[in-house]
């Protein structure tokens, strides 16, 4: 049996005295010695079967009562927590006397932990904005019909014009600086799209009125902030001959191509279905942005000290996404980091501020959620922890994270602030008088490091790729 009382500390913190009762302290006792019996070697008998006697003298009396204290500190500091409602946001620090704990007597001990910080909530319910939907305008959906053209379109050989912006050219290149090659600087057949902006700036601009079979030199100068650091502010020779050109040719905007299209009939009825999805993706991006907007209102009017270890620990968590994010595109973290020279320390710092964002979000979201009687349910917990261990590929780390007390209490905590959200977002709408389904009200993705989708570019020569 535990009895335990509870003492507030500066700083967010909670001191918890423990007093364990003299049968609790004899079970940790007695697995004490089972554990050290079963490690120490005791002649004349088998592992696990020499009396507490002998185990004292081989093992030494210290080991046992340090065995007792480790198991009788940690069921003793669990069920405190339970007891107490005490969520603690990092491991507690253990203040015990060792040569106060013997069989057949109480224990007492303290237990300090870092908790959630109490919040001051402002105003977080009249909101001096509503929901914002874009209208669809008739460029929109001439936008998408343009897009599908272009991904329709074919491509026919050029005769007797030179290059313009737009066609397709293979080009073979050779580039020099100081009359040195240099590496990446050429290439025996590159495919590009004049005017996409792929090479560096006014590089694609020298193939304008270029024939088939016909050659150029020029010199250009590398951009100061260029990716590559040693062909910064370079000036450089480039001889280019045009192999190949092709134009793209559109599809006649026709029934012809809606029936290629789309499930329609006419070019009408083509317009009528792409407004109708522009219409449904401005909705819901207009409800995304409702969301954020409530979440941004309630933490901008609520005050809270963040604990440093809550702000440690979402950077760690923001790095395990990172890393996360960039196995999925077959890239390591170290790798990462050689690609942006930035160090490990350079990452937490540069992770500090929207970490810290994350966490006072939380926190307001949190103390609404209290005040609201909003809470995520037991199986709602279960669920999430599964589909994040299926996210993430069952990582150990993260397994272990999400198991333990702490992981969690930050699944409960996440889960109920999206229940939150929903619900603000469903009365304030409900409030214009607007129908919508909770669900629909939703933030948008918080906030993350940006990661370059494609940090090797490799269908492309390094030096004149463009930024």
């Amino acid at each position: 049996m535990v009895t335990v009382s509870t003492r507030p500390e500066p700083g967010s913190r909670v001191s918890l005295d423990i007093e364990v009762a003299p049968a609790e302290v004899d079970r940790h006792f007695s697995t004490a010695y089972r554990h050290l019996a079963e490690r120490t070697r005791v002649p004349g008998f088998r592992p696990g079967k020499a009396p507490r006697n002998l185990i004292d003298r081989y093992a030494g009396r210290a080991s046992v009562v340090a065995e007792a204290i480790d198991h009788l500190v940690a069921d003793s500091v669990d069920a405190a927590f339970d007891q107490t409602d005490v969520i603690p946001i990092d491991q507690p620090q253990i203040d015990i006397d060792p040569d106060g704990v013997a069989e057949g007597n109480p224990v007492r001990f303290t237990a300090t932990v870092s908790v959630r910080p109490e919040v001051e909530l402002g105003d977080y319910a009249d909101y001096p904005f509503g929901l914002e939907v874009a209208p669809v305008t008739d460029e929109d959906v001439d936008a998408v019909i343009g897009e599908l053209r272009d991904a329709q379109a074919t491509l026919r050989p050029i005769d007797g014009r030179g290059a313009r912006n737009g066609d397709v050219a293979a080009v073979k290149f050779t580039g020099t600086i100081d009359g040195e090659a240099f590496e990446g600087g050429s290439a025996d057949r590159l495919p590009l799209i004049i005017g996409e902006g792929r090479m560096i700036p006014g590089w694609e601009d020298q193939l304008i009125d270029l024939e088939i079979g016909a050659k150029k030199g020029f010199d250009i100068t590398f951009p100061d902030e260029y990716r590559v650091e040693d062909l910064r502010g370079k000036n450089a020779h480039f001889e280019v001959e045009m192999l190949d050109l092709r134009e793209r040719v559109l599809p006649e905007l026709d029934d012809d191509f809606a029936k290629a299209s789309g499930e329609v009939e006419t070019v009408d009825e083509l317009r009528a279905e792409i407004r109708d999805a522009l219409e449904k993706r401005n909705e819901a991006e207009g409800r995304h942005t409702f969301g954020d907007r409530i979440i941004d209102y309630a933490a901008a009017n609520a005050s809270v000290e963040l604990p440093e270890v809550m702000v440690e620990n979402e950077i760690e968590i923001m790095r395990d996404e990172l890393r996360a994010r960039l196995a999925e595109q077959q890239i390591g973290l170290e790798q990462y980091l050689a690609l942006a020279k930035q160090s490990p320390e350079e990452l937490s710092a540069e992770l500090r501020e929207p970490a810290a964002r994350r966490v006072k979000t939380l926190l307001v979201l949190s103390a609404i959620a209290e005040k609201e009687g909003i809470d995520a349910t037991d199986e709602e917990i279960v669920a999430e922890v599964a589909q994040q261990l299926s996210r993430y590929g069952d990582d150990p780390k993260l397994r272990e994270y999400l198991q333990s007390r702490r992981g969690r209490s930050y699944l409960r905590m996440t889960l109920r602030n999206q229940k939150l959200v929903e619900t603000l977002g469903q009365r304030a709408l409900g409030n214009d008088g607007s129908s919508a389904d909770p669900a629909d009200i939703q933030p948008a993705t918080t906030p993350q490091p940006e990661v370059d989708e494609t940090p090797g570019a490799a269908d492309a020569p390094a030096s004149t790729e463009a930024e």
